[in-house]
């Protein structure tokens, strides 16, 4: 009896502690909210680490969750799973191509945090990496990162005895661009330095509307607020606007802009491609003119413009060293061989000279000259081959591809064997080229994971929140897919080692404006940087002005007698036809005045002074044209006769307004005989004759107010018609054909043309800097007040238009009142725009032309001389 109730009492303690095992093991599994079943997406080893701990020692807290309801994975699973992926051939260079990012998380094992956690039975706090988003635990994986580049081998390397270096020696000593200026009296230096508060005032409302709404990324939305991200987020307004703070003073304002600058990340963008033109200008050359203009007191300037320039380097590894101008940066894209573009757009190619040359001159490394030295060797050989010696088409063939059936992507012209080049080049000593890589080995042997050391020290990875922009891969699946696809893609072009040609497929555009302008804009600006130690620079502008002269340059007919000068565009087509010329004012043509002025002064070209005036003068006229006193991006005007007295007629006008006003007044005469026709036939209508007595029965006809009704009894076979109705029409309200004269009227009405102006191509105007950019050179070239006086006219009208609460905003239409505002503002209103009409109203010492060179985006960099 004892012994039974000592089992039982045994019994009862077996039970109470089975019931308190299962009780505690049930605490330290996840709620059933926990394991809700997230959509399906592809698992991959980027959040993991390639040797899963044990069940015992994982955090579901601290490392990223595998969701499959209703329990994790079995270790044994995860492991094999890896396993088979890592040994893939394929893809097991992924673990060296992938970069090393905060991203990635580590084993838990080694997190204290995690195992407190996991003792006490309660959930860790959520940690958050840069990279990453805080989703909560039901997130089935971390965000992938986006790769960083890396530097690789070249395909297409130079020996170092190759590299075309600096002009050695002592810089010429070149003519003085800046005028002689007196001194001002105290009222007009009061005068100017009210105006220059004013210019400057715009500039801090601007300024501080980005910094508060868009720091750190390209654009600020001057209306609703926000930003927006065109040249690949790393803050282009930033950078643009580095110099123009320092030349206004804003020293504090600098400071902390070089801080933030410290923390850009040029390795990486969630964009898939560079823009190597817009890198360049804004981003390259706003680090080096703000490293100049400010002493070289901030050796971060230079050393983030070395960074910079170490990615756009690898633009220029092709067999023809032609850069390809939107750069695929990316690990598995950097490796690949590629080639310059088929159709390269000719400001983009050429308008790299002066960034890469003094960043040369300040590292001393000759690579970077070497690299756009090889671009004006081919301009140069081009230069006389063209449909119009001395100017290079809007785009141009910069593959170097042979013309063999394998590259032909359109009909050969006539008279040409497949093989021939209408234009073709020498080939240059070929260069060393090392076999492609053909397998996933190799290429790990190419790419190292990201080493962060290789950043400043105050840098910070770029944060996307992993969110995929441009179609870069989101996943480590389409990251892999993508590897494959490449790689099986490798080839070598062999055959790509001439220089620049035509495009086979586009008629020949020649001009200096959108597509060409700064090519040409950077002749005499690279001969000054170079210290005038390179001739070839000035021997290619000095045909270039040549021809423009004789080609592009008309003198428009306008009210006032004004004698001002513009440019034409000419198209070449590719099959025999007429040439044909537009006549056009475009404001980014504007720069052409200033650059026309310098040269006059730099290579004392006779006359040109008094052609530059014209050109600025021509611009200047179109601002004072329009209601809202600013210039249009675009519009159509009529040229005089080369050689004739150009004088304003109205009748000339009126035919321009009104080219096919035969046509249309025979068109109208033609209308007007049908509808009496037509009248006529009504009112003396008779019943036809039946062809036949079984096709139709007779037919009955009335008039009824206005209208026709037939009733008939149809044929079967014949197909239906519905007849048109006409409506009646009083004849008061019969159409009226306006005579010559009143079309042309309603049409100056209707679209506000000012006199002159046959067309509005474009009303916009969007902050462009090129038209105070030459009145701002003509002032500092000539002395002369009157472009100070057009200069603060032209100010007063872009201020009071485009101001916003935030900023300043592109408007659509300068020729209304009331102009329509639109959410955009580029990084050059900070850069250039505003920096020109301060110059204009500073002391001249102030970026000294004698001193700077102003490259395309308006960062001043040291002649050196000085």
């Amino acid at each position: 009896m004892l012994r039974a109730r000592r089992y039982r009492v045994l019994l009862v303690f077996t039970t109470i502690f089975v019931l308190a095992f299962i009780h505690f093991a049930r605490s330290r599994e996840q709620t059933p909210s926990a394991w809700s079943a997230p959509p399906p997406v592809d698992r991959h080893p980027a959040s993991f680490s390639l040797d899963p701990p044990a069940a015992d020692q994982v955090d579901l807290q601290d490392s990223p969750p595998i969701i499959a309801p209703p329990s994790p994975p079995a270790p044994e699973s995860l492991e094999q799973h890896f396993t088979e992926e890592v040994k893939d051939p394929a893809t097991d260079a992924l673990s060296d191509i992938r970069p090393s990012t905060s991203a990635e998380v580590s084993k838990p094992s080694e997190d204290a945090s995690a195992t407190d956690n996991e003792t006490q039975g309660e959930p860790g706090p959520l940690q958050t990496t840069p990279g990453s988003q805080s989703q909560g635990i039901s997130e089935v994986e971390a965000p992938w990162p986006h790769p960083h580049w890396k530097k690789v081998p070249e395909q297409y390397p130079i020996a170092s005895e190759d590299l075309i270096r600096l002009p050695a020696g002592q810089s010429k000593a070149l003519p003085k661009l800046q005028a002689e200026f007196k001194d001002e009296s105290s009222a007009d230096k009061m005068k100017r330095l009210q105006r220059l508060s004013t210019i400057k005032s715009d500039f801090e409302h601007a300024w501080t509307g980005y910094k508060t709404s868009a720091m750190g990324h390209d654009e600020v939305m001057p209306l609703r607020g926000g930003y927006r991200d065109p040249f690949n987020g790393w803050g282009a307004t930033l950078v643009d606007s580095l110099d123009t703070l320092w030349i206004m003073g804003l020293k504090e304002e600098f400071s902390l802009a070089v801080d933030y600058i410290k923390t850009i990340d040029f390795t990486t963008s969630k964009k898939r491609d560079i823009p190597v033109f817009e890198t360049t200008i804004r981003y390259l050359g706003g680090l080096l003119g703000a490293y100049d203009i400010s002493g070289h007191k901030y050796n971060v300037l230079l050393e983030k413009a070395v960074e910079l320039a170490e990615v756009l380097m690898g633009a220029f590894d092709t067999p023809n060293r032609m850069p390809t101008l939107f750069y695929k940066w990316a690990p598995l894209n950097a490796v690949q061989p590629h080639r310059g573009d088929k159709k390269a757009v000719l400001a983009e190619l050429g308008s790299l000279s002066v960034e890469f040359t003094r960043l040369a001159q300040l590292t001393k490394e000759d690579k970077y000259y070497d690299a756009i030295a090889r671009i004006t060797n081919e301009l140069d050989k081009y230069q006389d081959k063209t449909q119009f010696p001395g100017l290079w088409p809007m785009k141009v063939d910069a593959s170097g591809c042979k013309k063999t059936p394998t590259h032909l992507e359109h009909e050969v012209p006539r008279g040409k064997s497949p093989g021939e080049s209408p234009t073709s080049v020498l080939p240059s000593k070929a260069h060393p080229t090392r076999p492609a890589p053909t397998d996933a080995q190799s290429y790990a042997e190419f790419l190292q994971p990201r080493d962060t050391r290789s950043l400043h020290d105050d840098a910070q990875p770029a944060e996307y929140g992993g969110v995929s922009a441009q179609g870069y891969p989101n996943s480590e699946s389409e990251y892999r897919a993508s590897f494959e696809k490449q790689a099986s893609d490798v080839h070598s072009d062999v055959q790509c080692h001439e220089g620049l040609t035509a495009p086979l497929s586009e008629n020949e555009k020649y001009g200096l404006g959108a597509l060409a302008d700064s090519t040409y804009e950077y002749l005499p600006k690279e001969y000054m940087l170079l210290g005038g130690l390179n001739e070839q620079y000035r021997t290619m502008y000095e045909k270039v002005i040549k021809a423009t002269r004789e080609r592009l340059v008309f003198q428009p007919m306008i009210k006032g007698g004004r004698d001002v000068r513009f440019l034409s565009t000419v198209t070449v087509p590719k099959q025999p036809g007429r040439t044909k010329v537009a006549y056009e004012g475009d404001h980014l043509s504007c720069f052409v005045g200033g650059m026309v002025g310098i040269g006059a002064k730099l290579f004392g070209i006779e006359g040109d002074l008094d052609l530059a005036y014209k050109l600025t003068d021509a611009c200047v006229w179109a601002y004072e044209s329009t209601k809202t006193g600013i210039m249009p991006e675009q519009f159509s005007l009529i040229p005089c006769k080369k050689g004739e007295k150009c004088e304003w007629n109205e009748a000339t006008y009126y035919k321009a307004l009104d080219p096919n006003m035969e046509e249309r007044l025979a068109r109208a005469a033609a209308r007007k005989e049908e509808k009496e026709k037509k009248k006529k036939a009504e009112e003396t209508y008779e019943e036809p004759e039946p062809e036949s007595p079984n096709s139709i029965k007779k037919s009955h006809a009335k008039r009824e107010r206005g209208n026709w009704h037939v009733v008939a009894t149809p044929d079967e076979d014949a197909p239906k018609k519905e007849e048109a109705v006409p409506e009646a029409v009083e004849e008061s309200e019969e159409e009226k054909v306006p005579s010559h004269e009143e079309f042309a009227s309603a049409r100056i009405r209707n679209e506000r043309l000012p006199p002159g102006v046959t067309r509005l191509v474009n009303r916009k105007y969007i902050l462009r800097p090129e038209a105070i950019e030459s009145v701002f050179i003509m002032f500092r070239l000539t002395g002369d007040n009157y472009w100070r006086e057009k200069g603060w006219d032209m100010f007063e009208a872009v201020s009071k238009y485009t101001r916003t609460e935030l900023a300043n905003s592109v408007i659509e239409d300068v020729t209304v009142e009331n102009p329509k505002m639109l959410d955009e503002m580029q990084s050059f209103w900070l850069a250039e725009t505003l920096k020109y009409f301060y110059l204009l109203f500073s002391d001249p010492n102030v970026v000294n032309l004698d001193e700077y060179v102003l490259n395309t985006e308006a960062h001043p960099l040291k002649r050196p001389q000085y």
